[in-house]
């Protein structure tokens, strides 16, 4: 194989030629998304599930860690992109100004000619021209506007489980009974409140606070209750590495650490001891 690859921080680009034909089987499991754009030949990658098959008509996107192995024939040729699942969430929550916590899923097969296509292609060999590519090694802050902009452009335009949310018009502005329940939550985090308890606090009836929550914050009383716990759960991780993930679950009212674990992956893409190792 030969061609242009480069990475930055957990996002990795390619446009390589393969004169030969070979099969790849992972031998380590890579917690990323693979954007395939062919330009020769056919890519075929085969899970557990299915086979999916990356041609110059049909662009593809698919988990890496969900990949038995990768075939690729002789003369095949293709623009490339791998980002890192964790990226992926960490940014999605920033957009969507709220943890992510159901899972972000890429649709796997879009055709060709379909508008992001093209862009993301152009924009590929744009990053991988030899005129532009070795000035990235220099280039330091230029490199991180790159580094947005490709995994912004994937969520926002390939298809994807949270792409109605990433296209809704901005929330209106919340009630001041929602507003109010919202700043209980996030000033006494550790105190988990029932939603009636958090009603009376607010003037209002659970139903109507519940209904406030479902139309300004897109989710339930209890669910944003969690997620604000494990925004304080993931700042304590962080900061305190030396302080095991069960104390720090513990701390932010999580009694049961497997199902800590499972919300926690779930809305940032890896789990707590992961993070706290990286």
């Amino acid at each position: 194989m030969r061609g242009v690859f480069g990475a930055i921080g957990g996002v990795d680009f390619s446009r390589v030629h393969f004169p030969g034909g070979f099969s790849l089987i992972p031998q380590t499991p890579l917690q990323a998304v693979f954007f395939c754009l062919p330009a020769q030949g056919v890519l075929t990658v085969r899970t557990e599930a299915e086979s999916l098959s990356a041609t110059p008509e049909t662009a593809l996107a698919v988990d890496t860690i969900a990949a038995q192995s990768l075939e690729i024939p002789a003369g095949h040729a293709h623009c490339a992109l791998i980002i890192s699942r964790a990226l992926l969430v960490e940014r999605l929550s920033v957009l969507l100004g709220r943890a992510v916590v159901s899972s972000l899923a890429f649709e796997p097969l879009m055709a060709a000619g379909s508008e992001p296509v093209p862009a993301l292609r152009s924009l590929l060999h744009f990053l991988t021209a030899p005129d532009f590519a070795g000035e990235l090694n220099g280039a330091r802050l230029t490199a991180t506007h790159i580094h947005e902009l490709l995994i912004d452009f994937v969520l926002e335009r390939w298809p994807n489980s949270y792409s109605e949310a990433l296209n809704r018009p901005p929330p209106m502005v919340a009630p001041r009974h929602v507003k109010c329940a919202i700043d209980l939550i996030r000033d006494n985090p550790q105190h988990i409140s029932s939603g009636a308890e958090l009603a009376a606090l607010s003037g209002v009836s659970l139903r109507s606070l519940q209904a406030g929550f479902r139309q300004f914050a897109g989710t339930s009383i209890t669910t944003y209750q969690r997620r604000v716990r494990l925004e304080r759960a993931r700042e304590d991780i962080l900061r305190e590495p030396g302080t095991s993930v069960q104390d720090i679950a513990l701390r932010w009212g999580f009694t049961n650490t497997g199902r800590f674990t499972r919300y926690f992956r779930e809305a940032y893409g890896v789990s707590p001891a992961q993070l706290a190792k990286r």
